[in-house]
């Protein structure tokens, strides 16, 4: 069933037969990993913090971007490309966050994200984000 859905996630019709042996030769794009990876902990792309959090998280997995500080960085770029303000963009990726953790248990959390601290409590924005790019550049 998630399958069948994953073309919802990309905004493109997909040959499973493709998407299979991408995964298996390990050449999906980040933007797609990010996107399954949001995709298999249950956040509707149609959530308002969706491309947010998914931008964040591919702001982070860039090697060449350093981030010291999400305020100064991270949320002001993502405020620009959105018309919007850093303080919107902060709450809208707390709330999608909030909402992949009212939705999954504990165990559907490890099934995804792996053996970690992350899974047993709602972490900060940060914490989620820095863990999120670090998971997605470990599988490259």
């Amino acid at each position: 069933m998630k399958l069948a859905m994953l073309s919802d996630v990309f905004n493109e019709d997909i040959d499973l037969t493709d998407l299979y042996k991408a995964i298996k030769t390990n050449e999906m794009t980040v933007e797609k990993k990010a996107s399954v990876l949001l995709y298999d902990l249950m956040l509707p792309p149609n959530y308002k913090g969706y491309k947010y959090l998914k931008d964040a998280i591919l702001m982070l997995c860039d090697e060449n971007y350093e981030c010291n500080s999400f305020t100064k960085n991270i949320y002001p770029v993502i405020a620009e490309k959105y018309g919007s303000t850093s303080q919107n963009i902060e709450k809208n990726i707390r709330s999608a966050v909030m909402k992949i953790y009212e939705v999954n248990s504990k165990e559907d959390l490890e099934k995804v994200l792996g053996k970690s601290p992350i899974i047993f409590e709602k972490p900060s924005n940060v914490k989620f984000i820095t863990f999120c790019a670090e998971k997605l550049r470990l599988e490259r």
